[in-house]
């Protein structure tokens, strides 16, 4: 009775163990199944992601190209406007010159009939007055020539009627003009070096010229141009101390700030 006992528990213990061993078969191939289905998953998803990246990635690509057409477009037409605007103040310089010289010989023709009294139209007064015409519309004309030249781009040409004007006519009113206008030649045909030491020829010799400003403003373009930033930004601040109330300060303090 003891012995059949004992078989009976070896057989439970013996069944026990093949039914632990088949559940944990079982569990271990649901895991492999569920495993492989995550793995699955998760490659279906980096597929997309990647998918998705390599379009996203293509577009900004594109965006990108759009981006540097319309910055590249947008550099032309300010080129275009700022030639233009150049050609505008100088037409504008042109005009202030001659009202200026219109009211001087207005004050002058007035100071003379006051001083001249009772004299008579053909007298002294008169004669006078008409010398100093004929050279005024001679370096007049040689100047408008020259500026001419510039307007219709022939730099290299504009440079040597300038250079003429100046070696013919350096006291007169225009002398400093000329000499911008030399620099911006420069500057058009991209000599940038020439264009600096026109700028600061302008400077060194016409210091209280209206243009000076400008001219400086137009010499730290040039030395940006060379890749002197260190030298821009001196002429920069240079333009803020020197005329704090300008317009070109202002245009100064904005280069300096971006």
């Amino acid at each position: 009775m003891h012995r059949r006992v004992i078989v009976t528990r070896f057989q439970v213990l013996f069944i026990s163990l093949i039914v632990t061993f088949f559940l944990t078969n079982c569990a271990t191939s649901e895991e492999t199944t569920r495993l492989a289905r995550n793995i699955s998953s998760t490659d279906t998803e980096l597929s997309r992601l990647r998918y998705e990246n390599d379009r996203r990635f293509s577009e900004l690509a594109k965006e990108d190209e759009n981006i540097r057409k319309q910055l590249v477009n947008l550099s032309s037409s300010l080129d275009d406007k700022n030639e233009k605007i150049k050609v505008i103040f100088g037409k504008l310089d042109e005009l202030e010159y001659q009202l200026r010289t219109y009211f001087n010989e207005l004050k002058n023709e007035i100071n003379s009939l006051k001083k001249s009294g009772t004299a008579s139209p053909g007298g002294p007064t008169i004669t006078q007055r008409q010398t100093p015409q004929t050279p005024n519309r001679d370096y007049e004309t040689a100047y408008k020539d020259a500026f001419e030249a510039f307007q219709k781009k022939s730099y290299e040409e504009a440079i040597k009627k300038f250079t003429a004007f100046i070696e013919v006519h350096p006291g007169t009113p225009l002398a400093p003009n000329a000499l911008y206008w030399i620099g911006e030649s420069y500057m058009n045909i991209k000599n940038y070096e020439k264009a600096i030491l026109s700028f600061q020829e302008l400077v060194d010799k016409y210091p209280k010229s209206d243009k000076v400003p400008r001219a400086l403003l137009a010499q730290a373009d040039a030395f940006n141009a060379v890749k002197d930033k260190k030298s821009s930004t001196t002429v920069l601040k240079k333009v803020i101390e020197l005329f704090p109330k300008s317009e070109e300060a202002a245009i100064a303090e904005r280069r300096l700030r971006n």
